[in-house]
């Protein structure tokens, strides 16, 4: 249970830093590293906080398969998207 709350404050606090720097463009210096766009970096952190988020609160509220189902490809689809819009955010943008 404790790391389950543990997780979930992770997750909160890595939402918050994808909001943050999708509204204000500003990245923590270690976060830095490469990217070019760092407002497309704070949505893919976001979409993929939530994404997590989502598969960490299956056990609730998932309770059929078929929502089950749907909720665990969501999750992985937001995950997915969090990852290509970081990855994309380290390139410049395309005309």
């Amino acid at each position: 249970m404790v790391l389950t709350w543990l997780a979930a404050v992770a997750l909160l606090l890595l939402a918050a830093l994808g909001v943050f720097t999708a509204t204000t463009g500003w990245m923590p210096p270690m976060a830095r590293g490469r990217v070019v766009r760092p407002e497309l970096w704070g949505l893919g952190a976001l979409a993929g906080a939530l994404g997590m988020g989502t598969a960490m609160s299956l056990q609730w509220w998932a309770d059929s398969l078929v929502m089950d189902n749907v909720g665990g490809a969501t999750a992985f689809a937001l995950i997915i998207l969090g990852g290509v819009l970081q990855w994309r955010a380290q390139r410049p943008a395309a005309l």
